[in-house]
């Protein structure tokens, strides 16, 4: 009992740590073929995930959002928001939107850190287990 007492502190101090490292910098892929297609930074605003493209990688096919609507039409997809409201949870976050530039639709979201360089990010319309699931691994 007194070692497990010595040893809890430091499994909650693991648990912490695991739910910082879901914000940073992420090779997303795309969700056809899994080609990692950018670089998302993944950070936090008052108390929610947001998601922003930083860079395009050379598989990357769309540079521009030509189907999406309002501000965002036919914009340059670096520096835009794709992700956006996500609720923190223990390990991730879910109730958010995830763009699609090359449809420039939203769909719902939910993320959680399978590892601490593998974040599983679920897009879906209704239920999330009836969703298109991408695995991003983080960007070193």
């Amino acid at each position: 009992m007194k070692s497990l007492l010595l040893i809890l502190p430091f499994l909650l101090i693991g648990a912490v740590q695991i739910n910082g490292q879901v914000t940073g910098m992420w090779k997303s892929t795309d969700h056809t073929d899994d080609t990692p297609r950018s670089i998302v930074e993944i950070y936090e605003k008052n108390g929610k995930y947001y998601g922003r493209v930083n860079k395009l990688l050379p598989a990357a096919t769309v540079t521009h959002c030509t189907g999406c609507e309002g501000e965002q039409k036919n914009k340059s997809i670096v520096g835009m928001i794709i992700m956006s409201d996500l609720v923190k949870k223990e390990k991730g976050g879910d109730d958010g939107k995830i763009l699609d530039p090359t449809s420039g639709k939203w769909y719902s979201c939910e993320i959680e850190l399978v590892s601490p360089d593998k974040l599983k990010v679920t897009g879906y319309v209704g239920f999330s287990w009836m969703g298109k699931e991408m695995i991003w691994n983080r960007d070193k």
